[in-house]
């Protein structure tokens, strides 16, 4: 992770009419050739496989140049559900869309603002488990939903879908970079945010860094556009200076145009829709490494994605 040191640095959708353009257009990191070969992509894995996999992650695979020949492994989404998880992949088979219309949709919530809602279940036949969360664990729902709820650029969706890709829900994970815990924000950030004696392996204290540290940036991002020093989309900058630094992003005059800080806006837009409930439950790709930051590799013996 190249997550530059922020101490100093701080204070207080489109629906594409093809996967190209949903490529291309909505976080401005690929080319358009990478748009292109996608859209064959997306027919042969939910045409030819019968399983619903998100195209930003097609994207995320090719953009890391990995073979998307391996992909027919993950396996089934009704395989080992739990009842939540069951009620909530029942209810998206009855929405009876096609293949086509599942590919758009995704692509326009991928490529979006990210302020969506996080998929809850319906009721089962006694009535019983409804309104439960389908794609993050229970425990943590009211931290994400509040951490998404700071403020109007930064929705529950991408907290879940920035600690997904971070640390696979992993409160005890450890970044390469020394980053602690369950959303990885540098710890002289969580310092100052949540004191000296706060936790960061503590994955409410962590998500409520995350939410602060996200909006306070944001801002930031907000006022160098205010005064035409950068420019682009300000979720995408956003993110970009959450991992490689304000400091960066404003050298760049925007998102930076390295691997580093392209990969993690896609890495983390990558989630997006399945934390919606579209396609598998996240768990169901968690194992995939490079659907994780730095391949989900880090320091920590005691870490194991969940």
């Amino acid at each position: 992770m190249a997550r530059a040191e922020e101490g100093t640095r701080m204070t207080s959708g489109m629906k594409p009419s093809t996967m190209a353009v949903g490529a291309a257009g909505g976080c401005g990191c690929l080319a358009l050739p990478v748009g292109v070969t996608l859209t064959a992509a997306v027919l042969l894995i939910v045409g030819g496989l019968g399983v619903l996999l998100l195209p930003l992650v097609i994207i995320f695979m090719i953009f890391h140049g990995l073979s998307l020949s391996g992909l027919g492994s993950i396996g089934h989404v009704n395989d080992d559900l739990t009842p939540v998880e069951q009620l909530c992949e029942n209810a998206e088979r009855q929405r009876d869309q096609s293949d086509q219309q599942n590919a758009e949709d995704v692509g326009a919530i991928a490529t979006g603002d990210g302020l969506g809602q996080l998929e809850l279940s319906p009721p089962d036949a006694d009535g019983n488990n409804g309104n439960q969360p389908c794609t993050v664990p229970e425990n943590l729902y009211k931290s994400i939903e509040d951490a998404g709820g700071i403020c109007d650029v930064i929705g529950p969706v991408i907290i879940a879908a920035q600690i997904q890709y971070e640390s696979g829900f992993d409160p005890k994970y450890v970044g390469s970079n020394g980053a602690e815990g369950i959303s990885q924000v540098p710890r002289d950030v969580f310092t100052k945010l949540m004191g000296n004696d706060a936790d960061p392996f503590d994955p409410k204290q962590s998500i409520k860094a995350q939410g602060t540290y996200l909006c306070e940036l944001a801002g930031q991002v907000k006022d160098l556009e205010d005064r035409n020093m950068v420019t682009g989309n300000v979720l995408d900058l956003t993110l970009a200076a959450y991992d490689v630094g304000l400091d960066a992003v404003e050298q760049a005059k925007g998102v930076p145009a390295t691997d580093e800080a392209q990969r993690y806006i896609t890495g983390v837009r990558t989630w997006f829709a399945p934390m919606e409930g579209i396609g598998p439950p996240p768990r169901k790709l968690a194992d995939i490494p490079d659907l994780r930051h730095n391949g989900g590799v880090g320091p920590s013996a005691s870490s194991s994605p969940s």
